[in-house]
């Protein structure tokens, strides 16, 4: 072989491919044996050499740069390919990576609204984030996606991989840094497109869930190409994937939760005001409020004229029902389009230029729902951080209507208790039930050409890539405060009572639904924008060949470059930066890097049996010492059937632009738990819930929880000193193949991650650079003042303690903090698949196989001491020991069956050992809220099934159906979901899937 010249010849390419292929495929769809793609041909003198040549054609894998001609490595690979993928019903890379164990839930584009990242999904191996994964195109990287998720991550979006051109996916479940660079901790996802394609084929796919009526999901595909390769020396192919979903309103959503959410919830359903409430569109003229000043006591009033009175403990209101015409928890509309070209030229008799381009456009759209209100603020008031505010908190009251206020129309008896000041609820609906909500726009692409060939018996290699990604996020969510003070202003003090109130006759108009008041709306509601742009131009080269003989065979191996140019630029909207927009300061950053690695492999048959791969990659960058990755595997067959492999190397992930450039973030956090405030309110909630008077009950209900999760003001500032992420990774396992029909595999995995670098723990004092709280607010005296009212009256049934509870401080206002190196990351596991074919005979074959992911431990240290603070994770709340999918293939004549079931163990409903204390089986409780009877033990496990069947009438035709959840599972309540039910399930009950594909 070491004498042997490989030449470009095309006619012997796709046998090679086929023979690499057919290796992988050997064990079925996700056998751990690699599959390969070869760049390289050997001459064609006369049928038997090329035949002989072909027979021991080098072959390139995932997870190394060296050709083989054993396309099993010591490195544990999974493939999937096209065949597996239509047998799945998977339309997406998400929906294939769903089918895989090693594989977790991470972001997906329907659910990410506010995350920052809006519009994208990620790929999580191990759980160990998008951050630890890294996601190539034909092994090269691709840009970040343009917005980072939490402002923080930067990551691929896999949703702009073009689904109808990929060939197969070869998951790498190890380590790969010292090959790739950084990010590949957890492993490496490489997509492979067709190496090329002549014909035409169009796909069309429609989707429908008769559980929801809007539910939809659309998508069709075109691909074309021309040009034979071994005949016209070139050949040129484009494949265009169009993706449309339809986004689902709250008015399916809002009876369709788990049963237990609205025992937790019980005034959820009858604050929709459905049937009591003034209907969409129909005026409502609102209610008037003030506060008794002796008692703190709230006194509510209908407005004249309102036609939907509803009595309450503190007087009347004028309500209306809510527009559910709100997409932002179901899933926003979205629209995606991919486009890509691959092109091969053969120039010469040993040299081929390639290219490829790759452009995704993406458009999510969300209805923000229920036209806004006009809520004078009693509570606490909107607060937010902005870029250009510096560490002064931003706050925003609506104010107050004023006694000489010409829409003042509250009574004699209302105005007497503040000096004729009043509160005002009325509902801003002139802009319609369409105007509030968000869009997010992404295009992105990457630009590839390259040239390869030989020169004596190496083979070389380089490629200049550009790639990007442009974000746009589109909010009309929150309120401008200079239009608003257009609509409503100029805003003055109240003399008698130093409260802030709205112009006497300010330019909207309370009392009409006019265009004029819609024109002023869109000023103080407006929507404004901000883009995000990352940039990324690579230049790479290599080298391989062999370097010496030895007895058992040949040594092998690669050297190569990698140069690239990163760029990350969040300029942030101008309103936000200077503190115009509530709620909304956004992020800013400003970053740009250029990196150097040289990286070096090698593979030696040490003997027969034993294979070393050996591998060292040098990264350099700026402000950082250089980073020395490396890794070593060995491979030994110990017997004819069985293969005993192993790895260790070390990995590492720079600290992205986000984290370390220049910027910040300036918005909120959602979630923030106080433990004080938490507790004082639910004291108070829970003697008002105990009462016989119907108000009291409801007040309490309204209270209970509420402030155990609040939106407070975050700033985020960037960390210029951050290290960089360090891991050691190894794997160890075996592959048997004891018959020619069966495989199986068992790998033990293992990642220890340290100097993670983290967004602060606001929940940890220690971790807080400086924290603000709001005072006691009216709201807070009226709720004591409502409790005293309650426990006075005997009628109201309740025994009340001597003391009753009252507020001792005022809620969080704001917290800051910095990005950290803290702590560090233990996982381990094995993962098992056994893989069956079986030759039916005139009944065709059948493929079985089960894969599985058996985690034994996930600690985590949030310091730098010794021990494991929290414990192991494994059992606790998202962290199953057991993830597995099982699947059956059978081909018989022009059918083809798929069926698969995912399987995911049950856990506690306790994050960790800490966690535990409040939330077990004793309180029944996940998050402090109270789970669903016969599940206090934690969550049970779960299962879905598919079924596919494709049918190929004629050659060119084939028509597939697909039901997902093909027993109707509905999932179970989840109180640590925000969806409120786990995110590995899905809502919608069986979805029906129907496919047709023409190839002309």
């Amino acid at each position: 072989m070491g004498n042997r010249r490989f030449s470009l010849r095309p006619q012997a390419m796709a046998p090679a491919i086929s023979m690499a292929l057919g290796l992988g495929l050997l064990t079925g769809g996700f056998s751990t044996i690699a599959s390969a793609q070869s760049n390289a041909t050997p001459p064609a003198d006369d049928k038997q050499d090329d035949a002989k040549v072909t027979e021991l054609q080098s072959v390139t894998v995932t997870g190394s740069n060296i050709k083989r001609t054993d396309a099993e490595t010591s490195s544990p690979l999974q493939i999937v390919t096209a065949k597996d993928i239509e047998n799945m019903g998977a339309r997406t890379l998400l929906q294939v990576l769903d089918n895989l164990p090693a594989a977790r839930p991470a972001q997906v584009d329907s659910k990410s609204l506010f995350t920052g990242s809006d519009g994208a999904s990620q790929a999580n191996l191990r759980g160990l984030g998008a951050q630890g994964t890294l996601v190539l195109l034909n092994g090269r990287r691709l840009s970040y996606y343009g917005a980072p998720a939490g402002f923080q991550t930067q990551f691929v979006n896999i949703d702009a991989i073009p689904a109808a051109a990929i060939e197969r996916m070869e998951v790498l479940t190890d380590g790969a840094s010292a090959v790739y660079g950084t990010d590949a901790i957890a492993g490496v996802i490489n997509v492979i497109t067709k190496n090329s394609y002549q014909g035409l084929e169009v796909s069309g796919t429609y989707d429908i869930a008769r559980r929801f009526d809007s539910y939809g999901e659309k998508q069709a595909s075109i691909t074309g190409g021309f040009g034979d390769l071994g005949k016209d020396r070139y050949n040129v192919y484009a494949s265009v994937n169009l993706y449309k979903r339809d986004g689902i309103p709250d008015s399916e959503w809002y009876d369709k939760n788990p049963a237990q959410f609205y025992v937790n919830n019980p005034s959820y359903i009858p604050n929709l005001r459905l049937g009591t409430g003034s209907a969409p569109g129909a005026f409502n003229p609102g209610y008037y409020f003030a506060f008794d000043p002796a008692t703190n006591a709230r006194r509510d009033e209908a407005a004249p004229g309102c036609n939907n009175v509803l009595q309450v403990a503190s007087g009347t209101r004028c309500i209306w029902e809510t527009w559910m015409n709100r997409e932002i928890n179901g899933g926003a509309n979205s629209e995606r389009m991919t486009a890509y070209v691959n092109a091969h030229f053969l120039i010469g008799e040993s040299t081929e230029a390639f290219a490829e381009a790759t452009y995704t456009d993406i458009d999510l759209r969300a209805n923000g729902g229920t036209p806004r209100a006009y809520g004078t603020t009693t509570g606490n008031p909107q607060s937010w951080f902005s870029r250009n505010t510096g560490n002064n908190v931003n706050q925003f009251l609506t104010p107050w209507l004023g006694p000489n206020n010409e829409y003042n129309h509250a009574s004699p008896q209302l105005k007497a208790l503040m000096g004729g000041v009043v509160g005002l609820s009325y509902l801003l609906q002139d802009v319609g039930g369409d105007h509030f909500g968000q869009r997010n726009t992404d295009q992105s692409y990457r630009a590839l050409a390259g040239l390869r060939g030989y020169f004596g018996d190496w083979s070389w290699e380089t490629a200049l890539a550009t790639a990007g990604a442009h974000s746009v996020t589109y909010q009309t969510t929150n309120v401008n405060i200079d239009g608003f003070t257009r609509a409503f202003g100029p805003f003055t003090i109240d003399p008698g009572t130093g409260r802030v109130i709205i112009s006497d006759h300010p330019a909207y108009k309370f009392g009409e639904i006019s265009e004029a008041n819609a024109a002023l709306l869109r000023e103080a509601f407006p929507t404004f924008d901000i883009h995000s742009w990352t940039r990324l131009h690579t230049l790479d080269g290599k080298v391989e060949g062999p370097l010496f003989e030895l007895p058992a065979g040949e040594a092998r191996a690669a050297f190569g470059f990698n140069v690239s140019r990163e760029t990350f630029f969040t300029p942030g909207n101008e309103d936000a930066a200077n503190g115009k927009i509530t709620q909304q300061g956004g992020s800013w950053f400003d970053g740009k890097r250029t990196t150097y690695a040289l990286f070096a492999e090698t593979v030696v048959p040490l003997t027969e049996k034993l294979e070393l791969d050996a591998a060292l990659r040098v990264d350099k960058y700026p402000n950082f010492s250089a980073n020395v990755a490396p890794k070593i595997g060995l491979k030994y067959q110990a017997l004819p059937e069985l293969v005993l492999r192993g790895t260790y190397s070390e990995g590492f992930r720079a600290p992205s632009l986000a984290e370390s450039g220049t910027g910040g973030v300036y918005a909120q956090i959602g979630g923030y738990r106080d433990e004080t405030r938490c507790a004082e309110t639910n004291a108070i909630a829970n003697l008002l819930r105990q009462s016989s008077r119907p108000g009291d009950v409801d007040l309490g209900d309204a209270l209970f929880n509420s402030d155990c999760s609040r939106n407070v003001a975050r700033m985020t500032q960037p960390n210029p000193d951050l290290r960089p992420e360090k891991a050691k990774i190894a794997t160890l396992g075996f592959v048997f193949e004891p018959a020619k029909w069966l495989s199986v595999s068992a790998d033990w995995w293992f990642v220890y991650r340290r100097n993670e670098i983290v967004a602060p723990d606001y929940s940890n004092p220690e971790e807080i650079i400086a924290m603000t709280r709001f005072p006691i607010t009216e709201t807070d005296l009226a709720n004591q003042a409502a409790l005293a009212d309650m426990c006075n009256d005997p009628a109201s049934g309740v025994s009340c303690p001597t003391t009753l509870p009252i507020y001792s401080t005022g809620n969080v206002a704001s917290v800051i903090g910095q990005y950290k190196n803290r702590g560090r990351t233990l996982v381990d596991g094995f993962d098992v698949d056994a893989r069956s074919r079986f030759d039916l005979g005139e009944w065709g074959r059948m493929n079985i196989g089960v894969a599985a992911t058996i985690a034994r431990r996930n600690m985590y240290n949030s310091d730098d001491g010794t021990g494991w603070y929290y414990g192991n994770f494994i059992g606790y709340y998202n962290n199953p020991r057991l993830r597995a999918t099982f699947n059956a293939d059978w081909s018989y004549k022009n059918w083809d069956t798929g069926f698969y079931i995912n399987y995911v163990g049950k856990t506690k409903w306790a994050y960790d050992q800490i966690d535990a204390v409040d939330n077990n089986p004793d309180t029944c409780t996940g998050s402090f809220i109270a789970v669903a009877p016969g599940q206090c033990e934690g969550a049970p496990s779960w299962w879905t099934a598919n079924l596919s069947v494709n049918w190929k009438p004629i050659e060119k035709l084939t028509v597939g159906l697909t039901v997902k959840n093909l027993f109707n599972r509905l999932p179970f309540y989840d109180p640590n979901d925000w969806m409120n039910f786990p995110g590995y399930t899905n809502n919608f009950g069986r979805i029906y899937s129907v496919t047709a594909t023409y190839k002309f």
